[in-house]
């Protein structure tokens, strides 16, 4: 196998060659991350095309699923892949992002020369890339499986962050890997698990045995007598939106800090970059719903607050009408203080919006069915719950969006019955 850099060196050409597909004849790769192109999405799709390019004459395409411009609503993802790419003479400006090229003329050069689609942390194209389906190779995955592309190798496993799965297949290939490649791959892992933390109840064995792998071939600064440490004594950076580089870091969790408090750092966006930072979008059932779920690092209460109940419905609604959804879900996660004085802690809430194509009827049913779940714990955030978007509280705090899709995909599913 090449090289982890050797590989980095070749990202610079991938666009041209999406935009060049005349001069060319040979079968594409694409190496595809979902489209709520979170950190962990990002560099799965990087490491598994670097895993995947020993078996293919011509260099895997990572594909970065959201617009280029996009990147700036994602500061954690921006400073990790940055770091990592420096490391190796290359940069942002290298990856390949969705909009860089087009799809359909893609999909036309398939049909005439072989295209392979590789998947990865996700198990179905999104709605508005189905047009990728029939090309679909290959599935590394750790959400519920929507049993989509049946031609597909699959490797979807319920672990803590999609990067152990990648890392498990460098392992038992490589079986070690250069100290930029570990720690890009280490940083999901920890952001998706909490730090590993068992409170959370996100980290499996496998997350855990994989952090244990990458960790010590990571080049950590000095000191670092035991960088798998998580001693809260660690000193946080005393700004994170002034770090340049993480070549400083010397443990775990300092990388875990940093990374966390940037991803976290939300309060200044508007509503609607709120709702579509970390946005995912499906078809479900029949007759088909289109779903829209909106993940938000920012707690429900604190967002009242900067910008009131009733401007959040507005918002809320408006996001409905513009991706013309039948529902939305706005998930909103993080910790806030209980009471006045009280210690932050970690909590999550729900807000559930319906287009208006969805009659009372319907609407009640969905609502009946989220409240009657048992992986969601929902109970009404206000006690007037008047029209238009509704409010909870989820006292089910471990339950993600990877539980909460299945939660109402079967719930939209029941209506058809």
């Amino acid at each position: 196998m090449k090289g982890f850099g050797l590989f980095v060196k070749t990202l610079a050409a991938n666009t041209a060659r999406l935009n060049s597909l005349d001069a060319h004849t040979g079968r594409l790769t694409l190496v595809l991350g979902n489209e709520s192109a979170d950190l962990d999405s990002m560099v799965s799709s990087l490491a598994l095309a670097y895993a995947l390019s020993p078996t293919i004459s011509a260099p895997p395409i990572p594909i970065i699923n959201t617009n280029r411009s996009d990147m700036t609503l994602r500061p954690e993802s921006t400073l990790l892949l940055r770091t990592t790419l420096q490391a190796n003479d290359s940069g942002i400006d290298a990856l390949t992002f969705i909009d860089d090229f087009d799809v359909t003329r893609v999909v036309s050069y398939g049909h005439k020369h072989g295209l392979d689609v590789w998947l990865v942390d996700h198990n179905a194209p999104a709605s508005r890339q189905t047009e990728l389906e029939p090309f679909v190779r290959g599935i590394v995955d750790h959400h519920v499986d929507e049993n989509r592309c049946p031609q597909a190798e699959r490797q979807i496993e319920l672990v803590g962050s999609c990067a152990t799965l990648v890392a498990e297949r460098l392992r038992n290939t490589l079986g070690s890997v250069e100290p930029e490649l570990a720690k890009m791959l280490v940083a999901p892992i920890l952001i998706d698990t909490s730090e590993l933390s068992s409170t959370a109840r996100r980290a499996t064995d496998k997350d855990i045995e994989m952090v244990s792998w990458l960790v010590p071939q990571v080049e950590w600064a000095w000191p670092s007598a035991n960088p798998v440490s998580t001693d809260s004594a660690v000193a946080d950076q005393e700004s994170s939106d002034e770090v340049e580089s993480l070549d400083h870091v010397s443990s775990t969790h300092e990388l875990y800090k940093i990374l966390d408090k940037l991803k976290g750092k939300v309060s200044h966006l508007s509503a609607r970059d709120l709702l579509r930072k970390d946005y995912k979008q499906w078809t479900v059932g029949s007759p088909a719903w289109t779903v829209g779920i909106s993940s938000i690092s920012y707690r429900l209460q604190k967002w009242i607050k900067r910008d009131s109940r009733k401007q959040i419905k507005k918002a809320v609604e408006k996001w409905v009408d513009e991706q013309k959804l039948d529902v939305a879900l706005v998930m909103t996660h993080g910790k806030a203080k209980q009471g006045k004085g009280g210690v932050k802690v970690y909590g999550r809430d729900l807000i559930v919006a319906f287009g208006q194509s969805v009659n009372e009827e319907q609407q009640r049913r969905v609502l009946d069915g989220l409240q009657r779940s048992e992986l969601l714990g929902l109970e009404p955030f206000f006690e007037d719950q008047d029209t238009g978007p509704v409010f909870f509280n989820q006292t089910r705090t471990e339950s993600s969006r990877k539980q909460v899709f299945p939660a109402i995909k079967a719930v939209i599913e029941s209506l058809s019955i």
